[in-house]
């Protein structure tokens, strides 16, 4: 079918977070540059549990079972 009308859902999800990841990466630049401390830790530890994956993430993967 065609990709267009049947999107992948795992790859619309990976890309939505990696768009997410950016945008807290420049969130966290500039906070640092204007010297909140606060604001940069609370965007440090969220994006921490944006990118954290766990144990059985990373070994029960959708794309490793068949």
């Amino acid at each position: 079918m065609n990709k267009f009308l049947d999107p992948d859902p795992l790859g619309f999800k990976k890309m939505e977070k990696e768009r997410v990841i950016k945008e807290l990466e420049k969130a966290i630049q500039k906070a640092e540059t204007e010297g909140r401390t606060e604001e940069v830790e609370k965007l440090k530890k969220e994006l921490e549990n944006l990118t954290h994956e766990s144990f059985w993430d990373k070994l029960f993967k959708p794309d490793i079972i068949h």
